[in-house]
């Protein structure tokens, strides 16, 4: 398998643990060429009980913004724009729970990458800010496809694809 054979994808998984009192998710990132074959790296990230682990949502990410998103065995250079995971939380009056909106913007540091993604709160949300804010690169998996850097090179790309189903893998 070759680099060109991985995606990217970013994963809403979703289970019990044995101290909440509701399902819990979680976001986490995996490398493969299909959904179906993360599956063994998904399992190994989730901290809840096996029994019922499901995905609930991921992303394919082929590119963001004017950014192809490609992965390499090269790390990036120093000075080289990186893929931020941004988790926007807010708001909205009348009803109970907090909102959610989960973003990929490119940035050169982590302070124009919650810039970029608070500039994309949702507009009714009461007091948008930001959950999360993660280097994707220091997200990707170990193992044997781990040593995997993102690569973002200028050029068209095919964007992110986004599904939502629930699919048990536990």
């Amino acid at each position: 398998m070759s680099d060109a054979d991985l995606r990217l994808f970013v994963v809403m998984l979703g289970g019990r643990h044995a101290r909440a009192n509701t399902e819990v998710h979680d976001v986490v990132f995996a490398v493969a060429p299909s959904i179906e074959q993360s599956y063994p790296q998904l399992r190994q990230q989730w901290f809840g009980d096996a029994a019922g682990l499901h995905l609930d949502s991921w992303m394919t990410v082929d590119g963001v913004e004017q950014w192809q998103v490609r992965l390499s065995t090269e790390a990036p250079a120093a000075e080289a724009p990186r893929l931020y995971f941004v988790n926007l939380g807010g708001y909205v009056a009348g009803e109970f729970g907090e909102a959610h909106r989960y973003l990929l913007v490119v940035a050169g540091d982590s302070v124009d990458a919650k810039r970029k993604a608070l500039a994309q709160a949702e507009a009714e949300w009461i007091k948008p800010h930001r959950d999360a804010l993660l280097d994707v690169d220091s997200c990707l998996p170990v193992g044997p496809i781990g040593g995997l850097h993102v690569q973002l090179l200028p050029g068209p790309h095919a964007g992110i694809h986004s599904q939502s189903d629930y699919i048990v893998i536990s």
